[in-house]
């Protein structure tokens, strides 16, 4: 099992951690989180690394990731489940053989009260100026960048 990496906050206000949860499926899958505030609402951005199981991958089990996170989005930022935006995001960083560019997916989770639902034909890809928009003009550092910084070990990873 990996154990979280500590939840490290960025200069410009945002949280970055590497999150251990159970997959749906069993066993342990982990991923890259940022957390971003802003005024009444957080966006919250997951990024599926190499180093995770490619069976136990984020877009297979958001509803299970975002559990995990909300824990640190309300300890870390004092966040309403609801008023969190959920992006999955995946790129070349994503599998050791992958060479595609970065593609960022909205995960419309539904809070029921108690969890998160999931409805996979609900996710829209979004376009490069929908991210920024949501991220009010803020650049994501790029994930081996993160990854370092966190001191997460990166065996195999291609910059």
């Amino acid at each position: 099992m990996i154990n979280n990496v500590p939840v490290v906050r960025d200069a410009d206000g945002h949280f970055d951690a590497v999150v251990s949860w159970h997959h749906r499926r069993g066993g342990q899958g982990h991923c890259l989180v940022r957390l971003y505030p802003f005024e009444g609402r957080v966006v919250a951005v997951v990024s599926e690394i190499s180093s995770n199981d490619g069976r136990l991958g984020i877009a297979d089990d958001m509803a299970g990731v975002a559990s995990k996170v909300l824990g640190l989005a309300q300890e870390h930022i004092d966040a309403e489940p609801q008023n969190i935006t959920w992006v999955a995001h995946h790129g070349a960083f994503s599998y050791y053989d992958a060479f595609d560019p970065d593609t960022f997916t909205l995960v419309p989770l539904i809070w029921d009260g108690r969890r998160y639902q999931d409805n996979l034909q609900a996710h829209r890809l979004l376009t490069e100026q929908e991210v920024h928009g949501l991220l009010d003009g803020r650049t994501l550092e790029p994930v081996p960048t993160v990854l370092t910084d966190l001191g997460w070990p990166q065996r195999g990873l291609r910059r």
